[in-house]
């Protein structure tokens, strides 16, 4: 029998929606990694640069500066806490009760009063009314609703007129030829963790996703089941074993959620009425790429440096139309024309 059908048979696994699938149990989504956010800015580090990237092709690509700004999924915070200084306000939006709370200690902490975040639960309309915000952040959060379409087009609602929306999205091509299924082993607490299973269809832009919850620290799982091995794969985890591990396992979920492709998304922004769609490079890629080939004697060393740097080249690359086989992050920008042909209604169901 194969794995999956013996978790589907034995354990009949709960269906849910990604916040309780993982998110309601993550004390940090980001894993506390976060410059800024969790730890000072270090400009010898990479991911430290890919961050600064990210706040510019935000901010450049929104027309945040000064404005009202969404972060539809914030987790941790990100990029709402990085964007905050340079913007009116900044609200976002978690579907999960533990990340909101998450977001507004982080934001306590440090001191930051114009960045709020507001609990929505999935399959519940946006607290908003028509024509609201100036610009919209997605990073990697569209593809955790149940319906990203529908989502869509309740940020088109939420929207002004000539606002924008830019979304980064993680695609499933990457995972095509060997990688369709994989394993995750994630630690919950000291003495609780999850296995995590993926099933991806390439083709129909699907991941059906199955957690195992054990009642064991993951180091425990590693040592005795999996003979301490550095990354679990999915080839490791047999009927045979899960047999052995039954008496640890505490619960069983599953979640199904929906990764449309850079091609997808556009489509679907067209149907749903945006003006005009960018599919281009991004600040983040480019500031790592930078940071390689800068030699270290001439980076930037500090903070201000490195965005003074920066800025004016993701001014550049945002903008820069990419092949969508390539699927580069996407700017949707709200003409008026697409803004009278919306349909009416101050607020739609929300699909997270």
């Amino acid at each position: 029998m194969d794995v999956l059908e013996w978790i589907r048979e034995k354990l009949k696994p709960e269906p849910c929606n990604s916040d309780k699938f993982i998110y309601d149990d993550m004390d940090s989504q980001s894993g506390r990694s976060l410059p800024i956010v969790y730890e000072p800015f270090d400009a010898a580090k990479k991911a430290h640069w890919r961050d600064r990237g990210a706040l510019h092709d935000y901010l450049l690509s929104t027309l945040g500066d000064g404005k009202l700004l969404m972060d539809f999924g914030p987790g941790d915070g990100w990029p709402s806490l990085i964007v905050a200084p340079y913007v009116y306000k900044v609200i976002g939006v978690e579907a999960s009760i533990r990340r909101t709370k998450v977001c507004t200690d982080n934001a306590a902490r440090l001191g930051i009063s114009n960045a709020e975040f507001i609990y929505v639960p999935q399959g519940s309309p946006l607290p908003f009314e028509d024509n609201t915000f100036d610009g919209i952040m997605a990073a990697n959060s569209i593809e955790q609703t149940q319906d990203p379409k529908r989502t869509l087009k309740e940020l088109f609602r939420v929207l002004k007129p000539a606002g924008r929306l830019r979304i980064s999205y993680e695609s499933l091509e990457a995972y095509r030829n060997g990688q369709e299924r994989s394993t995750l082993l994630w630690p919950i607490s000291d003495r609780k963790c999850r296995l995590i299973i993926f099933d991806r269809d390439i083709d129909k832009e699907s991941v059906v996703q199955y957690g195992l919850t054990f009642a064991l620290p993951s180091q425990d799982i590693r040592n005795t089941f999996f003979k301490d091995v550095s990354r679990i794969s999915l080839d490791k985890v047999t009927v045979p074993l899960l047999e052995n591990m039954r008496s640890f396992i505490t619960d069983s979920r599953t979640c199904t959620t929906i990764h449309p492709s850079g091609k997808t998304l556009v489509l679907w922004l067209r149907e749903i009425g945006f003006g005009e769609i960018i599919a281009s490079y991004n600040g983040i890629t480019i500031a790592g790429q930078l940071f390689e080939s800068l030699p270290e004697a001439t980076r930037p060393r500090t903070l201000s440096q490195v965005d003074d740097y920066l800025r004016p080249i993701v001014r550049v690359v945002v903008n820069m139309h990419a092949p969508i086989e390539m699927d580069p992050m996407i700017t949707a920008i709200k003409t008026n024309k697409g803004n009278l042909e919306s349909s009416g209604g101050k607020r739609r169901q929300l699909s997270r």
